[in-house]
């Protein structure tokens, strides 16, 4: 129970370092610079990222943090969707179970490859992933074992990175993803 309420309590402040800013403007400024970064690092990391965005229908990135504390895992940030016609903004939640311990800051690129891709991830907004790694990275320094990784799957491809952080896990995570337009956001600054 202890650990519940510790997850609980550590999700907000995990949050907080993503599309900060004091008004809804200043934060999708802050959220499109922060994805842009995140986007040129996984082009980095993954070949056929870059050609898989291009060949894709719409897109979405994200950054946030992770943080694993022994069963429990739990994480959330910023993402946003880039379709013809323009972006949209999206908070996401992310907790799981497994065995862990550390904190992570992460960036991921999911490449919808047809419509009925886009339409899961706004009218769903659940996923899921098992992932097991072992990473310690920090300012291009560090080891990774797992740590960048790349799926393929009904229609999304997906790749991520470790920016920043050292963590040791095996979990079952799963997403939420829901939009906003920071107005009524729940994070302030």
């Amino acid at each position: 129970m202890k650990m519940c309420k510790l997850a609980l309590l550590l999700l907000p402040a995990l949050l907080l370092g993503c599309a900060t800013g004091n008004t809804p403007e200043a934060k999708k400024k802050n959220a499109r610079l922060e994805t842009q970064a995140a986007l040129k690092e996984i082009y980095s990391e993954h070949k056929g990222a870059a050609s898989a965005v291009a060949d894709s229908v719409a897109y979405v990135v994200c950054t946030g943090s992770n943080s694993y504390l022994f069963a429990l895992s739990t994480g959330g940030g910023v993402c946003v969707l880039n379709e013809p016609g323009g972006e949209s903004y999206y908070r996401f939640a992310t907790g799981g179970v497994g065995a862990g311990i550390g904190w992570k800051q992460v960036a991921f690129v999911q490449a919808f490859m047809d419509k009925a891709a886009v339409k899961r991830f706004k009218d769903a907004g659940f996923e899921g992933q098992a992932q097991a790694e072992a990473s310690a990275e920090y300012e291009g320094s560090g080891g990774q074992a797992s740590a960048n990784q790349s799926v393929d799957l009904s229609g999304v491809k997906t790749y991520q990175v470790n920016l920043m952080g050292a963590a040791a896990q095996a979990t079952v995570q799963g997403y939420k993803y829901w939009e906003t337009n920071f107005e009524d956001d729940f994070i302030e600054n």
